[in-house]
């Protein structure tokens, strides 16, 4: 269904392509991205050159180290971004340079299993990525307090992106008084089991016990064993699968972004599908397993914002639409749909443009008119009258919302 997407925006995208040259200078989320022969060694891995994945510190954490940058003017409220499945912080390469220009100190990392951090034993679930947040958190306030302590930092603001949606939600339930507020961009959790792909494989197979153990272990010898030929065929190419959901995926900058993607897959095969696979089991990504959770949130006092690529084809929004509504409409939250936006409105610099602005004004709590009235207009409790009246949705003027605004 995603790859069918995406064709289907690969035709579209002949009409966008001045707009798209007109702006090749922009930057791609992978646009500074290391290649580091001096990447710390990750406990039980050799080093290997040409690491294509971004080196940030080291935090030594319990479950294993943790790759992770902390940027911006010191003294500037913490946002934590979180990213999705089989990604790696490289994803907050355009939004986190967006943030950190309107004066935020962006944080972020890989989450277990996945780009350069350890690949802990036992499940990646919420248990897992939870506990990862929370210890990272403790390490870089320590780190920011200095040796001889201070005074505590103020609650973060998080960012979840698609699977990070997920470990968000989880992480200010269970810790509210850390949180600051919740910014969810696509956010999984949402989509019936229904509309998921390959079900057999996934229901019948990977989520459950034994036959999930029997799959996963005959994966990772496959991946062991044919990890060489693989990783050779794989050089220089990019799969359609690794594509972003953008306007135009065909655009150079982001077929060299789906580039760099297959790169770093294929750079460690075994562990990338390993994480993937698990990933995919553990997680609560399907509406059945989380909805109980979305509910406990809305009635939680924790603050929550979501944004949406109006073509979103990975997290649809007419998929998740429902659901929305009836549980956070009654919280009084907003759901802002970007016009044509993909699942990768962060990685888009006009996405990113609109992404950042709507952030800032939501983190700092701006009272602007401009912003409260872009709030309301895209009220879920507003969009459940406008659908039960059958009326349209007026388009907010999303150029309200931005650097003057705060």
């Amino acid at each position: 269904a995603a790859l069918s997407h995406r064709r289907s925006r690969i035709h579209r995208a002949g009409e966008r392509r001045r707009r798209v040259a007109g702006s090749s200078g922009r930057r791609v989320a992978d646009g500074g991205a290391m290649v580091a022969d001096e990447a710390w060694q990750l406990p039980g891995r050799g080093r290997k050159a040409g690491c294509p994945f971004e080196v940030g510190e080291r935090a030594p954490l319990s479950r294993g180290a943790v790759n992770y940058r902390l940027e911006g003017p010191e003294g500037g409220a913490i946002v934590v971004c979180l990213h999705g499945l089989n990604a790696s912080l490289a994803s907050f390469g355009v939004l986190g340079a967006a943030l950190i220009a309107r004066g935020f100190r962006v944080l972020t990392y890989d989450l277990y299993g996945f780009g350069l951090s350890a690949v802990p034993g036992g499940r990646l679930n919420p248990d897992l990525y939870v506990t990862q947040l929370q210890e990272l958190l403790d390490f870089v306030q320590q780190q920011e307090r200095g040796p001889n302590g201070g005074v505590a930092l103020s609650p973060v603001h998080i960012v979840g992106y698609c699977l990070g949606g997920i470990v968000a939600t989880e992480f200010a339930l269970r810790h509210p008084d850390r949180v600051g507020r919740l910014l969810l961009i696509s956010p999984c959790g949402f989509a019936p089991r229904s509309e998921a792909p390959c079900q057999p494989l996934l229901f019948g197979c990977l989520r459950r016990r034994c036959r999930g153990s029997l799959f996963l272990g005959l994966v990772r010898c496959l991946a062991w064993c044919c990890q060489l030929p693989a990783r050779y065929y794989l050089r220089g190419k990019e799969l359609d699968s690794f594509a972003p959901d953008v306007r135009d995926p065909e655009s150079e900058q982001f077929r060299a972004y789906a580039r760099k993607n297959t790169e770093r897959y294929a750079w460690a095969l075994p562990r990338s599908l390993n994480s993937c696979l698990r990933g995919l089991r553990d997680m609560p990504i399907w509406r059945e397993d989380f909805a109980g959770t979305y509910e406990r949130l809305a009635a939680s006092q924790v603050p929550v914002f979501f944004m949406w690529g109006d073509d979103d084809g990975v997290v649809p929004f007419s998929e998740a639409k429902d659901l929305l509504i009836d549980i956070f409409g009654p919280k009084g939250s907003s759901c802002i749909l970007l016009a044509d936006a993909g699942h990768g409105l962060i990685l888009e610099e006009e996405d990113v443009a609109e992404v950042s602005a709507c952030a800032t004004n939501w983190f700092t709590g701006s009272q602007d008119p401009s912003w409260l009235q872009c709030l309301d207009t895209w009220s879920l409790s507003k969009q459940a009258d406008a659908e039960s009246n059958g009326g349209d949705k007026a388009e907010p003027q999303l150029a309200i919302v931005g650097p003057s605004a705060v």
